[in-house]
């Protein structure tokens, strides 16, 4: 798996390695209790994200807009500007957003591909 950020490079660099994850996990499963592993883990890699991947609510976002995107046109200023936004922040850029077809494709093109990879 590919690390999305923090959470996922401590648990693989640090929790796993040491021991840790399979102590807390087997004390978790003899309480019959959730030991939070999971949620701290995801909330790291929303607020660390690495560099290159996508957070949720990107991914989400792209989701919805790779299924109704004809290739050619968006529909709204507001979702070229957030395909921007996810761009600009992914690749850490400044691109400012543009209607000029050529650009529009490739900074398309680059999302799919991080979309493909999430």
């Amino acid at each position: 798996m590919k690390s999305k950020g923090l959470g996922d490079d401590i648990e693989k660099y640090i929790t796993k390695p040491l021991g840790i994850k399979k102590v807390v996990d087997t004390v978790a499963k003899t309480l019959d209790k959730d030991c939070g592993c999971e949620s701290r883990k995801n909330a790291l890699n929303k607020w660390l994200p690495k560099r290159g991947s996508l957070t949720q609510d990107e991914h989400a976002f792209l989701e919805m807009f790779f299924t109704t995107y004809n290739g050619h046109t968006i529909k709204t200023i507001e979702e070229r500007d957030m395909i921007y936004a996810i761009y600009n922040r992914v690749n850490r850029t400044k691109e400012e957003p543009s209607n000029c077809p050529p650009c529009l494709a490739r900074v398309i093109k680059n999302l799919r591909k991080k979309f493909s990879e999430y």
